[in-house]
């Protein structure tokens, strides 16, 4: 499988490629239909769960998975059982504070908040986490970089230079971001989303249901926890789907599938 980065900047390369076969050919208007192509392919492929529920819902389009169903509106997943059926829906959660830069007093409000969500929750609610660790190894290559560039072009200043008070400061700013990258704790990269089901004797009732129970949950956790929650549609929605079978396998394959 083509990995999604390499889809993108093939595509952005192919639009600067037939842009500068414009300019030196001199069809002009070839090359900038070209272009344009490749910039409709990319936001097509990119941002087409935005765009394919339209179609899907003007012309009634139902896509089945096995015994699953994804309806035209392509917002939840549903399955039909003996007594009616099922209607989940998918929600990614942005936390942007943790608990490890805070305070003793700042760490137990955070928890208190988050068991304050969960007691607010009125329907059965799995939040699941990915967690993958970050290679900051180039990073310290890039850090390491301009530290020594700082220190050549130090010895290169004379001995009396004003120059030399901003240059110390600035290495050693690279040496405390070092120390902090090198001696810290591990980065992570965490990757959260929610579900949530209901049931109803028909189709249309499940749908409904999940619909308010999602609302309410992007509600309580947005509010409780300072969080950015937003309901996954389309692709998004399916690839949650399918982490409840099988996660990536890597660090490398988490990154592209959430490029």
């Amino acid at each position: 499988m083509i990995a999604n980065r390499v889809v993108t900047f093939a595509a952005l390369g192919g639009g600067v490629l037939a842009l500068l076969l414009a300019f030196v050919s001199g069809q002009v208007l070839f090359a900038l239909i070209a272009s344009l192509f490749f910039a409709l392919s990319i936001i097509i492929w990119k941002y087409g769960y935005l765009l394919i529920p339209f179609f899907t819902s003007a012309t009634n389009i139902i896509e089945v998975r096995g015994s699953y169903n994804i309806p035209p509106t392509r917002d939840c997943i549903t399955k039909r059982t003996g007594g009616g059926f099922y209607a989940s829906k998918f929600l990614e959660i942005k936390f942007y504070e943790s608990m490890i830069d805070k305070r003793e007093n700042d760490r137990s409000s955070m928890i208190e908040s988050f068991e304050k969500a969960l007691a607010s929750l009125k329907n059965v609610l799995k939040i699941s986490l990915m967690v993958s660790s970050v290679d900051l190894t180039k990073h310290i290559d890039k850090i390491k970089a301009k530290r020594s560039a700082a220190e050549s072009k130090r010895r290169r200043l004379p001995p009396n230079s004003e120059e030399l008070v901003r240059i110390d400061r600035e290495i050693a700013m690279w040496n405390r971001l070092l120390e902090r990258i090198t001696h810290g704790d591990r980065s992570l990269e965490v990757t959260a989303f929610a579900q949530t089901t209901a049931f109803g004797v028909t189709r249309e009732e499940a749908i409904s249901k999940v619909r308010r129970q999602a609302k309410e949950a992007r509600t309580i956790i947005s509010s409780t926890l300072g969080a950015d929650v937003t309901e996954l549609l389309d692709t998004d929605m399916i690839k949650c789907f399918e982490w409840s079978y099988f996660i990536p396998a890597d660090t490398e394959q988490m990154r592209d599938e959430v490029f």
